[in-house]
């Protein structure tokens, strides 16, 4: 594994400079027996050879090394051409979009439109056509043409998906006053849901708004199915030291920051038994192989950075941990491609940290704190 680590590693910075472009969502457009796909990226795309497959029909498009989420057919494609799409890296240098077809087309053009007005984003643009005779093989891909203007669909908000740690059978932490760490994430998840709904800029999802059980792989695969922006767990654990108190935030590392934040991330990582597993394991093997892709890496880097901010932005009356800023192999922030934080917001085994976190004028000094890191990284503006 550490062979391998050192490999990727290796790899990431030989090829960086090649894959700036990230690909960040897909939309579809659609005409009068036309149809036309939108790719947005931060940097301008040009693909290195497009080509049809038959037996069934299928249209490739090959880009130079890109980083982007998983793409798929939005669910709210409305045309008849496109069955399924596919999408990943075809080898270190390439990266693959497959579209599995219901009939044959033809490819109008493909051009890349670069940021104006109010999309501050590249796109790239591939308008198909339903094939006129003969097979979608045989069909020659055109060059690049002059972008004609183009219609899309606003930039949606970013969604923040905030996950209420524990639930149902699994009370986490009880406090000397008999609080359940449970019913204190529940709540100040609703509250953080509510402060950043109210500020317009956001969509908030939750993955659970009650008392219950959610296996920790499921909780990434609600992010995931989502395409979220930002993921964060939120908690309030607690500690060996009766006498440890305040506020941290934890982002994915495979080597855990100190011995405490280890024990921490194997007593959360634990939780699954609660839900009849005989061993721990990951759901979904997709994401135990790009645990060690370089998207991963990179949103290993991001969530470092995400977890800073908070730091930065918490409010002086927030009593903070000592090295507030720890790292663990915490299973809920390994969402492979969304920058994801963990947040102990202060420890139930300590008395007056129970009674803060029942406090609702502590819990209105986090959650304004969070709502401006939120800001903070994303770039948002009131």
């Amino acid at each position: 594994m550490r062979i391998l680590f050192a490999l990727t590693t290796a790899l990431f910075f030989m090829i960086s400079t090649h894959a700036r472009a990230e690909i960040t969502r897909v939309e579809f457009v659609m005409g009068s027996g036309k149809e036309r796909m939108i790719l947005f990226s931060h940097e301008a795309l040009a693909h290195k050879r497009m080509f049809f497959l038959d037996t069934p029909d299928r249209l490739v498009i090959d880009f130079p090394a890109t980083n982007a989420r998983p793409l798929a057919l939005p669910e709210d494609y409305s045309g008849r051409f496109i069955r399924q799409m596919r999408f990943g890296k075809f080898n270190p240098s390439l990266t693959r979009i497959v579209l599995d077809l219901n009939q044959q087309v033809t490819v109008l053009g493909s051009y890349a439109v670069p940021p104006s007005g109010e999309i501050r984003e590249w796109q790239y643009v591939v308008d198909l056509a339903a094939a006129q005779g003969g097979s979608a093989s045989a069909i020659v891909t055109p060059k690049t043409a002059a972008p004609p203007p183009i219609a899309s669909k606003p930039k949606p908000k970013p969604l923040i998906v905030i996950d209420a740690g524990h639930g149902g059978q699994d009370p986490g932490a009880i406090g000397a006053s008999k609080t359940l760490e449970k019913n204190v994430t529940l709540a100040y998840a609703k509250a953080l849901r509510k402060a950043l709904l109210k500020t317009g800029r956001y969509r908030v999802a939750l993955t659970r708004e009650d008392d219950r059980f959610i296996m920790l792989g499921e909780r990434v695969d609600i992010a995931r199915k989502l395409s979220a922006d930002l993921f964060i767990s939120l908690h309030a654990d607690s500690n060996p030291r009766r006498d440890a108190r305040g506020f941290s935030v934890y982002s994915l590392s495979e080597t855990a920051s100190d011995a405490e934040s280890a024990a921490l991330a194997e007593q959360e990582n634990s939780v699954d038994f609660l839900g009849g597993m005989e061993e721990i394991k990951v759901e979904d093997p997709e994401v135990a192989d790009i645990l060690i892709d370089l998207t991963q890496r990179e949103t290993m880097t991001k969530s470092s950075e995400f977890a800073e901010v908070i730091v930065a932005s918490m409010h002086p009356k927030v009593r903070q941990l000592a090295k507030t800023h720890r790292y663990a192999g915490f299973r809920v922030l390994k969402a492979p491609d969304i920058p994801s934080v963990l947040i102990e917001i202060g420890f139930l085994s300590n008395p007056e940290d129970e009674r803060l976190l029942a406090s609702p004028e502590f819990r209105d000094l986090v959650i304004s704190s969070l709502v401006g890191a939120i800001d903070k990284y994303l770039g948002i503006e009131e």
